[in-house]
């Protein structure tokens, strides 16, 4: 039987295209059709013979209307049955000793729906036309529910379902579909391997125990047993294997090694030759006349085995080809699609804009201090109302390229955060008047002016920054590093400070972090500190670097180049009255007339004898701030004396120094955005200079 070839149960009423009705078969018109009747019209017009009995279901021995009805919707309903035969033999394929079950369970479900049919009779075929794709795979899945290959895909079904699924009882979460697809495929052939020699009773538990374990061990696991005999075999012979006997018995050594990685379908390279049939075996064995040289080759493939999962290699392979994708989408964008249209921006929302106002301040306070204040402001005002819209205008672009914003968010903020920056350290942009440090001094912004360069900023930034990331997938981008992190240390636990800093928020604005009476280099370990919670990232984007270059990441040159970056990074950030005293004594030299300035080494007490005497002799009366001078840490050489005023007033900067600017007094600062953005330039040039050094050395080799 080469395929389904149909139903003929209830024959037909149909004559050369037209249908028999009942009157054709009553012929005395009494209104029910007796034996000789019906026998007579089949034999007449040539149809099927069909039993009176299974049309007359009452046995009465004449056929009603009712029961003629029924007769012909079963006809209808054999048709449809029929109309199915490519589907059945394509099913079927292969398994054509299943087909008479299949046909005698069609021909019971056409009977068992008539009979148990109570709606009216003219639509009982039309019903069941409706219900018998349904029944048909039900059947199906009956009448083989014993065959192997049956069998074996409702094992991978069930694996493939338990792969997918999420277990919230465990805190797991599935896999991808995608992958899930790949491991699926790879378990259907060793399915296959394993269904060949399957000689057992349970083929549904036993495959599925034997795909379970095949798709979580790894290629070393499976060769466990075989290599630590190789190993132990091999060892026998001692340090050295000197004569044709052990060689060949090392020969049979490594042979059953071989055979058992070929038996759990574990790819090996031996001696230049790929072993995957017992031929190749033979061959690359034929290639070694020394025992030593051979036993390495083996101990250097076992080495070699992969210890990652069938299932963990899939998901990894599966996931960098929908990163690849997903890269590739995403690159084809060019940076100028990211320009921000001000036009379509409901400026509206920014206060001060149209009203052509600034943000004023007016303190006794230094210029720099007044700029921080207004550029705080500032940044909170256009944090709700410009940034949003900037932001839905980069989202509505990309989700129409099927990109999820999220995707460039960190970008984003990056881009944004500096870009506000430089708009506002730009000449001109900050006016200000200052001109004693005990007057009053203003300063001011117009924040139209600011909105309009700023954005432009923006554009220019964000075009720059894309069109750098997607250049090369082998250089190391910072632009979308997560500066969230930042005020986290290395461990992710929040940086404590004596003035509870929001670390975040002074880099995103530029805004300094400044702290008095807790020593000049207070900052410098929260420096460090901060630098530290970037690590993990920079770690990541440099093993990133070296896959794509294909250099071997070296942890020990990453720490050292890391450790290097942040020192310089920290000591260029990190300011404090007695760290660098040049402003202050540029101060005392301006009071002065004279130029005052040094380092910060300590003042001797013979320094400060010879400042005192000078002052005496110019006839000053100050003389007792020389011992106040020892514990500022400024050098004599720093406070050059002219006359007794010039040297009374560089020593009464100096006594300020000490009382307000010095030891216990002194003030220490951060510049948060100069130590990150200085360390992520100064890390990235080194590394990428090591990984150009490492590229070409390979290539000499």
């Amino acid at each position: 039987m080469s395929g389904f070839i149909g139903i003929n149960q209830f024959g037909s009423l149909t004559v050369n295209g037209q249908k028999l009705k009942f009157e054709d078969f009553d012929k005395d018109k009494n209104g029910e059709i007796s034996k000789e009747e019906y026998d007579s019209v089949l034999k007449e017009m040539q149809l099927d013979s069909v039993e009176l009995s299974n049309v007359d279901k009452n046995g009465d021995n004449v056929v009603s209307e009712e029961e003629f009805a029924v007769w012909e919707q079963k006809t209808q309903m054999q048709d449809a049955v029929n109309g199915m035969a490519g589907t059945i033999s394509r099913d079927f394929a292969g398994k054509t000793q299943y087909l008479p079950d299949i046909t005698n369970a069609l021909k019971d479900y056409i009977e068992d729906f008539a009979k148990n049919y109570t709606e009216e009779t003219s639509k009982m075929a039309e019903d069941f036309k409706a219900s018998l794709p349904k029944k048909y795979n039900q059947l199906k899945a009956s009448v083989l529910s014993n065959d192997p290959d049956t069998t074996k895909s409702q094992v991978l079904d069930e694996i493939y379902s338990e792969l997918i699924s999420k277990d919230s009882t465990k805190a797991e979460t599935g896999i991808p579909e995608t992958a899930a697809k790949r491991i699926a495929k790879e378990l259907e052939a060793e399915a296959d391997k394993f269904m060949k020699t399957y000689t057992g009773t349970n083929l549904a538990g036993d495959l599925k125990a034997h795909l379970e374990a095949y798709m979580n061990k790894s290629d070393a696991e499976k060769l466990k047993s075989a290599a630590e005999k190789f190993k132990a075999d091999a060892n026998s012979f001692g340090a050295m294997i000197d004569n044709g006997a052990e060689l060949k018995q090392l020969k049979e050594f490594a042979k059953e090694f071989l055979t058992a990685a070929l038996d759990a379908g574990v790819t090996i390279k031996l001696g230049g030759i790929t072993i995957k049939t017992t031929n190749a075996i033979t061959t690359a064995l034929a290639k070694f006349t020394d025992g030593e040289e051979l036993k390495s080759a083996v101990e250097e493939a076992i080495a070699g085995l992969d210890t990652s999962t069938v299932k963990e290699k899939l998901v990894l392979e599966e996931g960098a080809k929908a990163a690849e994708a997903e890269n590739k989408k995403f690159s084809s964008i060019k940076g100028k699609e990211y320009a921000v249209d001000a036009s379509t921006i409901n400026l509206s929302t920014i206060p001060g804009y149209f009203d052509n106002s600034s943000i004023s301040i007016k303190k006794k306070k230094k210029r720099a201090e007044l700029k921080d204040n207004i550029k705080q402001q500032l940044f909170e005002r256009l944090e709700t109302s410009l940034k949003p819209q900037m932001k839905e205008q980069i989202r509505q672009m990309l989700e129409a390229k099927g990109i999820p914003f999220e995707k460039i968010e960190q970008v984003f903020e990056n881009i944004y955060n500096s870009s506000f920056i430089q708009t506002f350290d730009a000449d001109g942009m900050v006016t200000s008047e200052h001109k004693t440090a005990f007057r009053k001094g203003t300063a001011s912004v117009n924040v139209k002016q600011f909105v309009d360069q700023f954005i432009t900023t923006f554009n220019i930034n964000i075009e720059n920054a894309i069109n750098q990331m997607n250049k090369s997938d082998k250089d190391f981008d910072t632009v979308d590093l997560n500066m969230s992190v930042l005020g986290t240390d290395g461990n992710g636990s929040k940086i404590e400070t004596a003035n509870n800093d929001d670390i975040l928020r002074s880099y995103q604005t530029g805004k300094p972090l400044t702290t008095k009476k807790h020593g000049a280099d207070y900052y410098i370990k929260i420096a460090e500190q901060i630098i530290d919670g970037l690590k993990a990232q920079m770690m990541a984007k440099a093993r990133a670097m070296c896959t794509a270059n294909g250099v071997k990441f070296d942890v020990s040159k990453f720490n050292a180049m890391f450790d290097n970056a942040k020192g310089i990074a920290v000591n260029s950030a990190v300011t404090g009255s007695g760290r660098q005293s040049a402003n202050a004594g540029a101060i005392a030299g301006g009071s002065a007339g004279v130029a005052v300035g040094g380092t910060t080494a300590g003042v001797s007490a013979a320094a400060a004898s010879s400042i005192a005497a000078t002052v005496a002799a110019g006839g000053g009366e100050i003389t007792g701030i020389a011992a106040t001078v020892l514990g500022t840490g400024i050098s004599a050489s720093a406070i050059p004396v002219v006359g007794w005023v010039a040297g009374g007033a560089a020593i009464l900067a100096a006594g300020l120094m000490a009382i307000f600017g010095g030891g216990h007094h002194s003030s220490s600062t951060l510049d948060t955005r100069g130590l990150v953005d200085g360390f992520t330039q100064q890390f990235s040039e080194q590394f990428s200079n090591w990984v150009e050094t490492e590229k070409n050395e390979a290539k000499k080799k």
